[in-house]
């Protein structure tokens, strides 16, 4: 949908440019001119000289401690630049594999909004991705600047749906640099997205310290959204603002333990611990079916409200109770106090402890809020799909996390994609700043041994095929996202 919408947008752009265009139209003609916007294929182009000035001032501001600062740079770019070699084949044997493309784990993973990536986190994929280029372009600026080369101006362009900033400079100047300043300005934009991704890291820790004012903080998690077509909605489920401390017998402290004890959910099946006044007054089982797969069942059919329970005797003695009782599951919920759902199966004294008989992954829960218990029979990936729950809970002033949210959610973008653009842009690949940095190193270290021109097509040789490799890893990578 986000591609379709872009893509009419972009039509309408370019019929309206090309007909100002042909019908010279001067007024239109001159605004491009004065603002420095142009119209391409799918994309928007803007350049402007405005920051020159700026950026020159920024650079000359304190040449000793920048000079300080780029080679310090430099070296922890020569630093990742093996790294990310290692990473990169990493991430390929990883990808494939694996039929999870490596999710859980450390990888290199090309993102697009609408692909692997939800379409409604384009306004912080937009905003990162913009922040990240103009930082990155501000350290080759300023770098640039600080070794005597010209800047010719600055701007930005919108590829479809890809933001990015960039800097034009003095080429010829440029090239006549000594090869280790020339290193300090191509190494400057890793280095400065590598000291923003730490920032990020480090805000996005505080945040809990800076938001505690306003916000309760692992005591449980509210409830910010639920989906239309969620089971969990209504009077007797879940409603947007609920606190939830516990499901089942798990903790809930934050968004990371509500997942936990999702997961722990999944794999650990819970059983409880039921008086047997209960299962006298309200058992309806029948003589046990085997229904295929391993699964028994004691209730009738039409009971929709009942479920088959098995008793667990922690003694493996005789039996003091039935070993398989029918009873509504809201009830039996409702009215235990205690969980038993882990070897030895013990309960207090006159309580015995039973488990569901679920097939089809199906889990009996029990949500715990400050209002009531919310007791649902059904999938765990309903809830990891239709509930959206936060770590920060309102005190006051604010009635809703959506500003602690968004910041956290914002956050851990930069971390995450500052850190990926250093990692990429290091590289030896085509129009990456990894291109001439390999080349440029490798001319220092192996010229007066090898000569110039062999030293330069055997770069060439490595940039190209790093860039075959890198281009046939995104394409099979998001392929593989798309199946």
């Amino acid at each position: 949908m986000v591609y379709r919408v872009q893509t009419v947008i972009y039509g309408i752009l370019l019929f309206f440019d090309n007909f100002f265009k042909t019908c010279m139209h001067y007024p239109y003609i001159r605004f491009l001119e004065e603002t420095g916007i142009q119209l391409k294929f799918f994309s928007v182009c803007w350049k402007t000289k405005a920051f020159n000035r700026s950026l020159i001032r920024w650079g000359n501001s304190n040449p000793r401690y920048l000079k300080i600062w780029f080679k310090i740079g430099t070296y922890v770019t020569f630093v990742l630049l093996p790294f990310s070699l290692v990473l990169l084949l990493y991430s390929i044997l990883v990808n494939f594999s694996s039929t999870d493309s490596g999710s859980s784990q450390f990888v290199l993973q090309p993102v697009l909004p609408g692909i692997n990536l939800p379409a409604s986190e384009l306004a912080y994929y937009s905003l990162t991705l913009i922040l990240c280029t103009v930082v990155h372009e501000l350290g080759h600026a300023i770098a640039a600047v600080l070794y005597d080369v010209n800047i010719i101006d600055v701007g930005a362009n919108i590829v479809f749906v890809l933001p990015f900033a960039y800097v034009n400079l003095c080429t010829e100047r440029f090239l006549a640099l000594r090869p280790t300043h020339t290193l300090k300005i191509l190494c400057a934009g890793v280095w400065h997205n590598i000291v923003l991704s730490v920032v990020a890291l480090l805000l996005y820790f505080m945040l809990p310290t800076l938001f505690s004012v306003f916000f309760h903080l692992n005591s449980g998690v509210a409830i910010t959204e639920i989906a239309k077509n969620s089971h969990l909605a209504g009077s007797k489920g879940l409603n947007i603002g609920d606190t939830v401390f516990q499901i089942n017998e798990c903790d809930v402290r934050d968004e990371n333990s509500w997942y936990k004890c999702l997961a722990q959910t999944d794999i650990l099946k819970p059983a409880f611990c039921i008086e047997p006044d209960l299962i006298h007054q309200y058992d309806e089982s029948i003589p046990l079916k085997h229904i295929g797969e391993g699964h028994i069942e004691c209730c009738e059919s039409n009971k929709k409200e009942n479920v088959c329970f098995e008793y667990l005797d922690p003694a493996d003695g005789i039996l003091e109770l039935p070993s398989h009782v029918c009873l509504p599951a809201r009830r039996v919920v409702e009215r235990s106090e205690h969980f038993c759902s882990s070897t030895p199966y013990i309960c207090p004294t006159n309580l015995y402890c039973f488990r569901p008989i679920l097939a089809n992954s199906t889990n009996l829960f029990k949500i715990s809020t400050e209002t009531k218990d919310v007791i649902y029979l059904g999938l765990v990936s309903d809830l990891y799909r239709t509930i959206h729950v936060s770590s920060y809970i309102p005190k006051y002033f604010f009635k809703t996390p959506t500003l602690p949210d968004a910041v956290t959610k914002f956050l851990k973008y930069v971390t995450i994609m500052s850190l990926g653009l250093a990692i990429i842009n290091v590289l030896p690949c085509k129009f990456m700043d990894g291109q001439y940095i390999t080349e440029m190193l490798a001319l220092i270290l192996f010229k007066s041994h090898f000569g110039e021109s062999n030293v330069k097509l055997a770069t060439s040789v490595v940039n190209v095929l790093f860039t075959i490799i890198i281009v046939c890893y995104c394409v099979y990578s998001l392929s593989k996202s798309l199946l």
